[in-house]
């Protein structure tokens, strides 16, 4: 039965709506081009640091150090002119809009609570989607992907949605607040395991370039000293953390992890159906104000 894989595997990206199929998928396209991007512009300018530090001797090397630089320019434009990350965190916000409108049209919260008509219940779902994707027209070629001519509403969300009052609070126990809880705290923990590898690659790219500039001054003879190399390698590492904000997600993350256990510790207090829906609404405003902060972040850059 389709009710008894959900409860055994979870919520999959397959028992979501088309919408946010599309959507998570090209948040992670975006995301994925947005970095490549940034990682091969930090490459490129790296090689052209080295042209500057051994030189351009021959005809060969002076033709190979144009195409390098030509190239960092050509990158740091596509980079401008793609907008991948402004893709990335715009249908970003569009997926967990959606996932938060599925949740609560599974739970029966509001404005899904109407069981005498399951058809109203159904449009209401279908024309909120409608106002999140004319929300943001402007993603519309982002979103049309082979999800589109799939269903919005899966058969797995009606049967969770017909699941009885003490079965659907386990299942959003564990697959909404404990996977959400789960994920927050993990990505927390990367995060700041990320912000001191970066960090510390920072401080000995430092070290070493100052290093070479000090032994230029002591032995002005000898003239490969790669100092420049590491200056640049330092910048592409101090950008490269300036746009990942390890620090700042880490925080972030970990405070939105410990509000997410306050949260579960309420659910325990729920008692019948009308409890349940103030609490799944009180949930989901949580996640969406924590997605809402998170793409504010990002226009402030």
């Amino acid at each position: 039965m389709i009710v008894e894989e959900v409860k055994n595997k979870g919520m999959r990206n397959s028992n979501y709506p088309a919408l946010f199929r599309s959507a998570d998928l090209a948040s992670a396209d975006a995301q994925n081009s947005y970095l490549l991007l940034i990682r091969i512009h930090s490459v490129l300018l790296i090689l052209s640091a080295g042209f500057s530090v051994y030189g351009i001797n021959n005809k060969g090397s002076a033709i190979f150090s144009a195409l390098v630089i030509i190239s960092a320019i050509f990158v740091s434009l596509l980079i401008i002119l793609k907008k991948d990350e402004d893709r990335w965190y715009r249908t970003r916000a569009v997926a967990e809009s959606v996932k938060t409108s599925t949740w609560k049209f599974m739970m029966k919260a509001e404005p899904f609570t109407d069981e005498k008509n399951k058809k109203v219940v159904k449009s209401e779902f279908l024309g909120r989607l409608k106002n999140i994707l004319d929300e943001h027209k402007n993603l519309s070629h982002e979103l049309g992907d082979e999800n589109s001519s799939e269903k919005q509403i899966t058969s797995s969300m009606l049967k969770i949605r017909d699941m009885p009052l003490n079965d659907r609070i386990d299942f959003y126990r564990k697959n909404r607040i404990d996977e959400q809880r789960k994920w927050y705290a993990k990505k927390a923990s990367d995060a700041k395991k990320q912000s001191c590898f970066w960090f510390s690659l920072l401080i000995i790219c430092q070290l070493i370039a100052i290093a070479f500039i000090i032994f230029r001054v002591a032995y002005p003879n000898f003239g490969y000293w790669p100092a420049e190399i590491f200056v640049v390698s330092a910048s592409v590492v101090l950008t490269w953390i300036q746009i990942k904000r390890f620090r700042e997600l880490a925080s972030a993350y970990g405070l939105t992890a410990h509000e997410l256990g306050f949260i579960r510790g309420e659910l325990d207090s729920v008692e019948n159906e009308k409890d349940f829906i103030q609490f799944v609404i009180n949930s989901e405003t949580a996640f969406s104000r924590e997605h809402t902060q998170w793409l504010a972040r990002k226009n402030v850059i």
